[in-house]
């Protein structure tokens, strides 16, 4: 091999290092989004939604917007669902501080996407520490791709220990509601479950 292929294999080469470096670099990354959440770092805003009528109740719906935004959505349409049946609406971020005092609520929901199978730390950590008021309905979705099948539900109340028998939560209302799904027709499912 002479000096010219031997410094042409080494350009090769460096790239080749270069590529490999950066793949690792994306996948850390990545897998940080994922797994420390730090989507759910981003929610920290909160808002009133008031019923065109007056007051039935009020209502707390939380969320963790995920990767996509499409949790966010799912929280949306289950509050202005909720607006339309007479309540007043605090739609939060599960890190804002509105999303923490969660006294003199009819109903309070939290969600957010499901990743490998279970909701995000932000939402089991919320769930799980959740002190609703005596008589406060709880609601949990989870947003994730394909259709809700019980599996899913049962991996969602598995990961949430709150949820589970015998959990300060294990009367709550848990629904997934996949990106496919009619997601009118599933919120205004889910709001009337809760309202039962």
């Amino acid at each position: 091999m002479n000096e010219q292929e031997k410094v042409k294999m080494r350009k090769i080469f460096k790239i080749i290092l270069i590529m490999f470096a950066v793949l690792i670099v994306v996948v850390v990354g990545f897998a940080a989004v994922i797994f420390l959440n730090l989507s759910g770092l981003t929610a920290t805003g909160s808002e009133t939604l008031t019923p065109t009528g007056a007051s039935v109740g009020k209502a707390l719906v939380v969320y963790d917007p995920g990767l996509s935004g499409a949790a966010k959505g799912v929280a949306d349409k289950v509050a202005s669902d909720l607006q339309a049946d007479g309540y007043t609406v605090v739609l939060a971020g599960v890190r804002s501080e509105t999303a923490s005092d969660t006294t003199r609520y009819g109903i309070i929901v939290a969600g957010g996407p499901i990743y490998a199978g279970a909701p995000t730390s932000s939402i089991k950590d919320y769930l799980n520490d959740l002190q609703p008021d005596q008589g406060t309905q709880v609601g949990v979705f989870g947003s994730g791709s394909g259709p809700e099948e019980a599996s899913d539900v049962a991996m969602i109340i598995d990961a949430v220990t709150a949820l589970s028998e015998g959990g300060s939560l294990s009367n709550a209302v848990v629904v997934k509601i996949g990106t496919g799904e009619d997601l009118n027709a599933r919120a205004a499912d889910f709001v009337k479950q809760l309202r039962a």
